[in-house]
This record gives structure tokens, C-alpha cells and sequence, in this order.
């Protein structure tokens, strides 16, 4: 597989001008449900929480990072052979916040020139995204073009309302391998839902997403949610660590190892120009203090995105409100932290979310600019 092309959208479509800079990138995730579907009416996880894929960066090629003042910081037992989160702080999001630990830990990242990076993905808002796309693009409306994310954000607010529900028309349809009978009821019963939960919308974002749905039923197909597995919502994540690897293939990639994933992209050898990728090694997180704190990074921000698909608006406004001693310190340094990393390198953010939800992480993080590092 050549990552060129893949790279070269990614530039052109986002704008980026800083993809061929050197770095080094040490990657770690949480919530990795491998794949995501419908069983007998049921998802196959308990609970969704967001992806996250990411953790440090530094400018230039690999070099040693020495964290043996930090583990005397935070007062790691020797016994302890690895940093994990659970050594900086546990619980919920506003739980971990609170922790003295991880006012440390996060000054420290500040402290030695580090970045963070991560890529975060809602696995309901994914999955629901290409109902969107099979529709807006064979619409023939330009002017809906600018609602897009909109869109998609609108429709994943409506079926939150009642997940259950979701699954059981997921379910009944097959979604998202749709037959070609069943792209026109099931459509109407997404109507349906919109105007049963019309509450979660306001009435102008109700009715341009009620019409763009209604609008699809008079299409001859939906390219994205037919012919394809039924059921079967997402079925892995290795495309998201090909993206990264692609992006910046000048620089270093040090990923913790993943078996699964590590299978995936060898099982395609990656190739630049006709030239093999060698930019990227799978390590054990114990002989590498990088992935630690990635580790760290990424169940941190993992925490923070869950929490936000899963907050209403005015509990979240709430919620910053209250906030006193260690956690709004915590807050004001995770905040630093992302926009300084956002103004190193624009894509070194990246989310596949709800816009609903980013303007939630502004509300509680606060940006000087007024808007999130996206």
C-alpha cells in the first residue's frame, strides 16, 4: 500500500503546511473495542467511549527521555515497573481532575518541551456519518454543502436520545448494509425519530435535517450504508495508526505494541514512492518512558471526551463552574497543553466528533481565542 496518496489528501483537504516537518511521536490508545456491532438486537460492548489514539511529541528525532524525576515527583512505588494512569489518578473525568498527581504530571510534559497529540473518535458518531454522506452529495443542493458536519452532529444528537431504540432500527435494517427495499422505511422511521426527539434540536436544525433525510428516500441508492456487512459498525482502528504513520513520514513513529494492529499493517507492507516505510516500530511500553506518558495522555483525554458525549450542555457549564483548588489547575494545564501543541502543528488535533460536543470542550477548557483547537 503506497501512503502517498493517502497523505496527499489529507494535506490538501485540511490545509496543512507543516506535514514534512521532523518529529517524534510516541503512541498509546484507550477504548479500543476492536470492532463494533449489533448482535441480537444488542451492541457488543456495555458502554461507548471515545477512541483515542495519541500521546507525546518532540521536535527532531528520537532522543532519551529521562522520567525518573517524575516518578520521585508523583511518588511511584519502585515495585511499579511502568507509569500507568492508574499510578496518576482514577475515576471518572472530574474524578481524575482532582488529582495532585496529575497536576504534576502535567506540569512536568509543560516543563520538558513535550507535546501531546491525539486523534479522538466518537464510535456513534462514526458510525452514523455515512447516512449523511449518502445522501448530501447526490442531493444536488450546494447551499446544504456548509451544513455537512451539521448534519451529522443534529443526527447523532437525536439518536442518543434513546441508544436503544438506534440499535433496534440498526438492527431491524441490517445498518448499515442496507437492502434496496430498505433504504425508504428505513429512512422514514429516522424521521420519525427526529420528530419523537424533536426537543434535543433547535426547530431550524430540526427541519433541515428532517427534509435531507426525507430528500433521501427519493434516491436510486445510498453508496455508503448498502451492499455493505450487515451489522457490522466499525470493524477496526489500524486506519487511524496508518493515518498518522502517513501523515508525518518524515517522522518517527514509536507505537505501544498492539498485536491486532501491528498484524494489520504489516500485513500490507507500506510503501512510499515504491521505497518501504520504515518510519514507525511497535515497542513494549515498559522499555520506552515515551509510551508511559502517553499512556497517561491518552487515558486523560480519553476520560475528557467520554465525559463530553456524555454531558448535557448546561451540565457541563455546570460542572466548570464548580470547579476549585486541583481540578481547575488541572484544567487550566491540559488546556496550555493542547493549544500550545495546536499552534506547533495544526494536525497534531484531530477529531471525528459531534460539533455539539467540541463547543462543550471549549466551554470547559476556556481557549484564550474562544474556540477549540480543532
Amino acid at each position: 500500500m503506497d501512503i502517498d496518496e493517502l497523505r496527499n489528501a489529507g494535506i490538501q483537504l485540511n490545509g496543512l503546511t507543516k506535514a514534512d516537518h521532523v518529529y517524534t511521536f510516541y503512541h498509546d490508545e484507550t477504548n479500543n473495542i476492536r470492532r463494533l456491532h449489533i448482535n441480537a438486537g444488542r451492541l457488543n460492548v456495555a458502554e461507548l467511549k471515545v477512541f483515542v489514539l495519541g500521546g507525546i511529541a518532540h521536535e527532531g528525532g528520537p532522543r532519551p527521555i529521562e522520567i525518573q524525576s517524575l516518578r520521585e515527583a508523583m511518588r511511584i512505588q519502585k515495585s511499579a515497573v511502568e507509569i500507568k494512569l492508574e499510578h496518576v489518578a482514577k475515576g471518572d473525568f472530574l474524578g481524575v481532575l482532582a488529582s495532585r498527581k496529575l497536576t504534576t504530571f502535567l506540569r512536568w510534559i509543560a516543563d520538558s518541551g513535550l507535546m501531546i497529540h491525539y486523534h479522538d473518535l466518537d464510535p456513534l458518531y462514526w458510525s452514523i456519518a455515512d447516512i449523511i454522506d449518502s445522501i448530501l452529495p447526490n442531493l444536488g443542493d450546494r447551499g446544504l454543502f456548509p451544513y455537512h458536519s451539521l448534519l451529522k452532529s443534529d443526527l447523532v444528537e437525536v439518536l442518543r436520545c434513546n441508544v436503544a431504540a438506534t440499535i433496534k432500527l440498526f438492527h431491524d435494517y441490517g445498518y448499515p448494509g442496507l437492502s434496496p427495499e430498505g433504504r425508504k422505511p428505513f429512512l422514514e422511521k429516522l424521521v420519525e425519530l427526529v420528530d419523537h426527539y424533536s426537543a434535543a434540536l433547535p426547530v431550524q436544525n430540526k427541519t433541515v435535517l428532517r427534509s435531507v433525510l426525507r430528500a433521501g428516500r427519493t434516491l436510486e441508492s445510498l453508496d455508503f450504508i448498502e451492499g455493505y456487512p450487515s451489522n457490522l459498525l466499525i470493524d477496526e482502528f489500524s486506519t487511524f495508526y496508518l493515518g498518522r504513520i502517513a501523515l508525518f513520514k518524515h517522522s518517527s513513529h514509536i507505537l505501544d505494541m498492539e498485536e491486532g494492529i501491528r498484524d494489520r499493517l504489516l500485513a500490507s507492507p507500506l510503501t512510499s514512492n515504491g521505497s518501504p516505510v520504515t518510519n514507525f516500530r511497535f515497542a513494549d511500553s515498559k522499555a520506552e518512558p515515551g509510551i508511559q506518558l502517553s499512556d497517561v495522555v491518552v487515558g486523560v483525554l480519553g476520560k475528557m471526551h467520554t465525559y463530553f458525549t456524555n454531558t448535557e450542555r448546561d451540565e457541563v457549564a455546570a460542572d466548570r463552574t464548580a470547579l476549585s483548588g486541583p481540578s481547575l489547575e488541572n484544567v487550566n494545564l491540559l488546556r496550555d497543553l493542547i493549544s500550545a501543541s495546536h499552534e506547533a502543528n495544526i494536525a497534531f488535533l484531530n477529531h471525528v466528533a459531534s460539533v455539539h460536543d467540541v463547543e462543550k470542550i471549549d466551554l470547559f477548557l476556556r481557549f484564550s481565542d474562544g474556540a477549540y483547537a480543532a
